[in-house]
């Protein structure tokens, strides 16, 4: 398998398929993400399916976690304990689907998922994580996968 995957990273096969015309829509990639793509790190993501994920799970949990805080800080020291636990948890859920979805991103620019951790250099790392998050993919086959459909 590692034979096939170097070579046709060194020989690219075009498609007649071609990049995604149109966005998927939000509710596409947030159950795909969610529900059919959770612990999946191989393949390909369109940045659509990738941006509307991250922004669904970053409001989803802010939203969560700050009625669990409002809840915690109101109620006294226990609630707020079970409060803390309860937006730890609420986080580490979005986890996995978000480094997912970021390495079949990272995937569809041509790069390892292992990339994602650039992003531990402060300022230089964000910027070069973020420049191949938005960049547009490979318009061919590339190691990772055939091209992302946004036709769902």
């Amino acid at each position: 398998m590692v034979e096939r995957k170097t070579y046709l990273s060194k020989f690219p096969v075009r498609s007649g398929q071609g990049r995604p015309t149109q966005m998927m829509r939000p509710s596409s990639a947030i159950e795909i993400c969610a529900q059919e793509k959770y612990f999946e790190f191989s393949g390909r993501a369109s940045r659509s399916e990738f941006g509307f994920f991250f922004l669904f799970s970053l409001l989803f949990a802010t939203v969560i976690n700050s009625i669990l805080y409002y809840i915690g800080d109101l109620f006294g020291e226990w609630v707020g304990s079970i409060s803390n636990i309860l937006m730890v948890i609420t986080s580490l859920i979005f986890i996995i689907p978000l480094l997912a979805v970021s390495a079949r991103r990272l995937h569809d620019v041509g790069k390892s998922g292992w990339y994602i951790l650039i992003g531990i250099i402060p300022l230089l790392g964000w910027y070069l994580l973020i420049k191949a998050y938005t960049d547009e993919g490979e318009d061919s086959l590339n190691a990772y996968g055939k091209l992302p459909i946004n036709d769902v």
